[in-house]
């Protein structure tokens, strides 16, 4: 999930305009979900391709210079798009719908009340917080430091940060945008956000995130430096636009205000 980018495009020629950036293969195991991923990293652009053991495929590409995201499915040669601006509007509206639900659980007997909203990730309200611990050990050949985010005594998320890769410095404010913008959007997250990756300085080789009594973690397997064409991060010929689920959450969350 990220995870990127800055400065200008490098390099052109009649064709393509290219970009010196990163290419990364990493695998997810977790909740239900297994799969691998491929992913492009240029200044303010990102692409991943995501293929399943069942052989299922999918593309998400994020563009910070035209501030969207793009899904796509190959399969059915379709694309749905979403702007950052609609993403902030519906975690807006999913923390409203939280902060009321949570006035309404307020007359259920504690034990019930404690138990819904460690279900539902909303029992602690407490900033987060990133601690450097120190801990280092080796993913795919780089040298790693652990680095936690913890609310109270919670780790709720951790990464395994290299700094020994030449290639990521001019990509990692973009990365940290991007990183940020996509965590704000989960209400476990949302409270503190903007300051957590204020801290986190280096490449995530390996990463860890805490859903309740179980975790989902990506682990980079293979990274290199790479020059990437522009047009990889366009949606191709052929693709129909459709609407993507995030429009219909929103449209759904309109009526029923």
């Amino acid at each position: 999930m990220k995870r990127f980018l800055i400065a200008t495009l490098l390099l052109c020629s009649a064709a393509f305009t290219f970009a010196q950036g990163l290419y990364w293969q990493s695998t997810t195991d977790g909740v239900r979900t297994k799969h691998s991923e491929e992913s492009y990293a240029v200044p303010k652009m990102f692409k991943m391709v995501r293929s399943t053991e069942a052989g299922e495929g999918s593309i998400m590409i994020a563009r910070l210079d035209k501030q969207l995201i793009w899904n796509l499915n190959p399969e059915k040669k379709t694309y749905s798009e979403i702007t950052f601006a609609d993403l902030e509007k519906m975690a807006e509206k999913g923390a409203a719908k939280m902060d009321k639900m949570k006035e309404k659980m307020k007359g259920m007997p504690e034990e019930q009340r404690k138990m819904m909203e460690k279900m539902m990730g909303m029992q602690n309200d407490q900033p987060i917080e990133v601690k450097k611990t120190g801990e280092t050990k080796s993913v795919a050949g780089y040298k790693c430091t652990k680095v936690t985010a913890v609310r109270g005594e919670e780790e709720v998320m951790t990464w395994w940060l290299t700094k020994d890769l030449t290639g990521f410095e001019p990509l990692m404010a973009d990365w940290k945008e991007f990183s940020k913008r996509m965590s704000a959007m989960t209400a476990r997250f949302a409270k503190g956000t903007s300051e957590i990756y204020k801290n986190i300085n280096g490449f995530p080789m390996e990463t860890t995130m805490k859903i309740m009594n179980s975790s989902i973690t990506t682990t980079v397997t293979k990274v290199e430096k790479r020059s990437i064409p522009s047009s990889e991060f366009d949606v191709p010929a052929g693709y129909k636009k459709v609407k993507s689920e995030m429009e219909e959450s929103m449209q759904k969350m309109d009526k029923e205000e």
